[in-house]
């Protein structure tokens, strides 16, 4: 692994998010913030800076780009950019480990928060909890792909590292151009969300804020009381229909558009998004309708709540810590499922639970019949042993994860259900969980030790936890050098993970 490459593509993103950050600064200055300001000119120049020097200390490969490079520098990118983005919430008066929580639940589209007043903080402050969403659910790697140049280097590496499931999709012959023509559609999305929730009275500025929040199945909202605040049953719909859209594959909605409409139909995965989102929020609903909610209000507020939790949005409907214990335990359910593969949204991916569904199923077969040739398939095709193999690992990384976070939670002081819901919200990119956590509360309440954790559990859910731990291998660092040739051997071995 050479370090030198990695510096220096990680320092060429970083000084292009410092111009990045002129957007949230114009925000503050037209709302009359020149503090605010002042604390995103400081980030940007620091971006820029810190930058810089990155990319003149390291130097650009001669060679093509290995995985356990593209790996690494995609987890630097996005600690690096989190930690940079940190600096106006420091800037503002947020102390130091909030500030990271809060800017990293921005980038890795989590949506947790430890904001306790809302009103304390300025415009230009929320449009940035937005906009650090919105860039970071179509991938902050996916969106410098698409614009530099200088990255075609090793453009199919980064975007393939940064892309978020077990299967690769290729709907251009360049990855640039891939990463581009979704970069569109996500443009395009947004701005007809933005336009549809206008419509339907929500102000512009909360518009565009929720709606950044909604295609990047985030969740920050610049209301207290999320969706729920605006009390308008019309716009919960709209957001409920792009969240879904969301959490389905960008690259199948491309197909679609391109006049491919049958393609939703022969997807295995779409099929059971489309089932567990069914089946969870008509759950929900007659709960909700069996505790005495009307049966109109039910249906919304149990499918967007459903829709919400497992595209990993985050948004409320309304306060859910207040429901009963039996539509509760749907939506805990709910968080351990996730979006489709190539959305914004985290957790597991139905894709991997589809598969592992059917590699059990076909296990146990294999119990009465220990002869028979019994293949995994997807959408009618075979799926190779080593994709079987790599989602089962997978499973067992993100549970072990999982574990570990809610004994620290747990241990320094958090109640049980608390720490459960807070670890899996957080590894999986959801945002509220129940009690401390909850959807109208905020994680503030926790140790700080507590909330670094989670911070890293972010980090590691939106990376999809294998590609650290991949990276932290003793053997890649044996291999790891500073000089950007490297020997045979060296390249074999870092090459391995």
């Amino acid at each position: 692994m050479r370090l030198v490459l990695i510096i220096h593509l990680t320092g060429v993103i970083l000084r292009v998010f410092g111009v990045i950050l002129l957007v949230p600064l114009a925000v503050a200055l037209a709302h009359g913030e020149g503090w605010d300001a002042e604390g995103f000119a400081v980030a940007g120049a620091v971006a820029a800076g810190l930058g810089e020097i990155m990319r003149r200390a390291g130097a650009p490969g001669e060679h093509e780009m290995r995985r356990v490079e593209s790996l690494a520098v995609v987890g630097a990118t996005w600690l690096v950019v989190a930690a940079v983005g940190a600096i106006p919430y420091v800037w503002v008066g947020i102390g130091p480990v909030d500030a990271l929580f809060e800017s990293m639940s921005g980038f890795t589209t989590t949506g947790a928060t430890t904001f306790a007043d809302f009103t304390q903080y300025g415009r230009g402050i929320f449009f940035w909890r937005a906009f650090t969403q919105w860039l970071g659910g179509m991938g902050v790697i996916a969106l410098f792909v698409a614009v530099l140049p200088r990255l075609a280097i090793a453009g199919r590496q980064l975007f393939f590292a940064e892309t978020p499931g077990p299967t690769e999709e290729k709907l251009t012959p360049q990855v640039r151009r891939t990463a581009a023509v979704l970069w569109r559609l996500y443009l395009g999305l947004s701005l007809a969300e933005v336009a549809a929730l206008t419509l339907v009275g929500m102000p512009l500025y909360d518009a565009v804020c929720n709606t950044m929040a909604t295609l990047a199945a985030g969740g920050f909202s610049p209301h207290p009381g999320s969706i729920a605040g605006y009390g308008n049953p019309t716009a919960e719909w709209i957001i409920a229909g792009f969240m879904f859209l969301a959490g389905a594959s960008f690259a199948l909605q491309y197909r679609v558009l391109r006049g491919r409409p049958s393609a939703l139909l022969r997807d295995d995965e779409f099929r059971a998004y489309v089932a567990v989102l069914v089946a969870f929020g008509g759950l929900a609903a007659w709960f909700l309708w069996r505790a005495g909610l009307g049966a109109p209000a039910a249906i919304r507020h149990g499918l967007f709540n459903v829709i919400s939790i497992v595209t990993t949005t985050g948004f409320a409907s309304m306060d859910f810590q207040n429901w009963g214990e039996q539509a509760k335990a749907v939506l805990l359910a709910a968080m351990f499922v996730g979006g489709c593969a190539g959305s914004a949204g985290g957790g597991p991916k139905v894709v991997r639970l589809l598969l592992v569904a059917r590699f059990t199923l076909a296990e146990l077969r294999r119990v009465l019949h220990p002869r028979a040739l019994l293949p995994v398939k997807l959408n009618g095709r075979v799926v190779p042993e080593d994709v079987i193999r790599d989602v089962l690992a997978f499973v067992a990384c993100y549970f072990a994860v999982f574990a570990i976070c809610v004994l620290v939670v747990v241990s320094l002081g958090a109640d049980l259900v608390t720490g459960i819901t807070a670890s899996i919200a957080t590894l999986g990119n959801i945002g509220p969980g129940f009690n401390l956590v909850g959807p109208m509360s905020h994680y503030g309440q926790l140790h700080p030790v507590s909330r670094l954790v989670l911070t890293a559990a972010m980090w590691l859910g939106r990376l999809e936890v294998v590609t650290v731990l991949a990276i932290m291998r003793p053997e890649v660092w044996r291999m790891t050098h500073w000089r950007a040739g490297g020997s045979p051997g060296a390249s074999r071995g870092a090459a391995s993970p």
